[in-house]
């Protein structure tokens, strides 16, 4: 278990709006991203699928460690 958590810790994260007009919630997407990469999503809100640009993104290559910094795991 502890290699799976391992392996992912080069994970980044990347964040965009919904683009439903009546919805507009904050997505976010972890993986392996490099900077030229489209980023799909899916809204936590309304559910909608959808696939941003790198231009589009609100933020792109956060380490995902740094989102869960107060996570503990067991």
């Amino acid at each position: 278990m502890q290699n799976d958590a391992r392996q992912h810790d080069n994970d980044v994260a990347s964040g965009s709006t919904c683009p439903t007009p009546e919805c507009g919630a904050l997505a976010l997407a972890y993986g392996r991203f490099d900077g030229a990469e489209l980023c799909e999503f899916t809204c936590p809100r309304c559910g909608i699928q959808f696939i941003a640009s790198p231009d589009s993104l609100i933020f792109r290559s956060v380490p995902k460690k740094w989102l869960l910094a107060q996570v503990q795991t067991a």
